[in-house]
């Protein structure tokens, strides 16, 4: 499919084609930027929802109210840049992909996409709001039949419910309030169940690469999923920060035992080495996405 964009300068038209996967695998994170920035296409649907092109590929259903992640996809069809370069170019055809805190589902399209008819992805979201755009997008891009939607939180232990703290236009912040230290009772808190990713997916003979972005609930999230990975070693990414976890020597202990090393992918789309120290110093502002991997 083609698009066909006004040159203002030239008064010309220009065609702008939509990106092969082939080519978002390919692409550098600047040009990847402008290609997406060029076909994001936003345009409201009604009922407060949106829908935009992202990543100059898949059609994605966004909140119209959601300030910190849908606003910046309606404008630029892209998330991360720099991160959507470095999955892209490392989740392969026939893979099994767990996407955990999957949010509206934009990574779970790539992956999806990625993985192909012989592949097959778990989304994990516990907002009931944002899992039914997720759905819907799932439908819309035609790879909800590779796709499981798991509408819980992860935990360490399941059989219960959680209390799930959604700020309003700020679905991405999405929190377990029991795990966060906010306390029970807070106003935008929805009961939601937990499962323990090892126990949901063990039916699954092998786990290849899992994105896990849970706002404060990695510790147990990860724990959860321990068993597969000691199992699979499967390639890693993980959101942390020393401050939101329990016991991040404890968590780190074991994940290095599994892994042997760690790296963080940095805005240049790679992994840098990091040592157990930088990655234990409470006193950086932003989150670490570490790249745990076998290889």
């Amino acid at each position: 499919m083609n698009l066909r964009l006004w040159d203002r300068k030239g008064g010309r038209s220009a065609e702008l084609n939509l990106l092969g996967l082939n080519e978002l695998r390919r692409l550098d994170r600047w040009e990847l930027e402008r290609r997406a920035r060029a076909l994001a296409s936003p345009v409201f649907v009604g009922r407060g929802v949106a829908l935009c092109r992202i990543m100059g590929r898949y059609k994605l259903y966004v909140d119209g109210a959601d300030v910190g992640f849908g606003a910046n996809v309606l404008l630029d069809g892209l998330w991360e840049s720099w991160l959507t370069v470095f999955m892209a170019r490392r989740v392969k055809a026939g893979m099994a992909v767990a996407d955990v805190g999957a949010n509206h589902g934009y990574y779970s399209l790539l992956f999806a996409d990625l993985v192909g008819e012989q592949g097959r992805v778990a989304a994990i979201e516990p907002n009931p709001a944002v899992c039914h755009l997720l759905r819907r997008s799932l439908v819309l891009n035609g790879f909800s039949a590779r796709v499981t939607v798991l509408e819980a939180a992860a935990a360490a232990e399941e059989g219960h419910d959680v209390e799930l703290y959604a700020p309003p236009g700020e679905s991405k912040n999405g929190r377990v309030v029991n795990w966060a230290g906010f306390g029970s009772g807070r106003e935008h808190s929805v009961p939601v169940p937990a499962v323990r990713l090892s126990t949901a997916l063990s039916r699954w003979d092998r786990l290849d690469f899992v994105k896990m972005d849970v706002e404060g609930a990695e510790q147990r999230a990860a724990e959860g999923l321990r068993p597969l990975l000691e199992r699979d070693r499967p390639d890693f990414v993980l959101e942390y920060h020393p401050l939101r976890c329990p016991d991040p020597e404890a968590l780190l202990g074991w994940l290095g035992q599994i892994y042997g090393r760690f790296r963080s992918i940095e805005f240049d789309g790679e992994a840098h080495p990091r040592r157990t120290s930088e990655l234990l110093d409470g006193n950086r502002k932003e989150d670490w996405i570490l790249y745990l991997s076998s290889r």
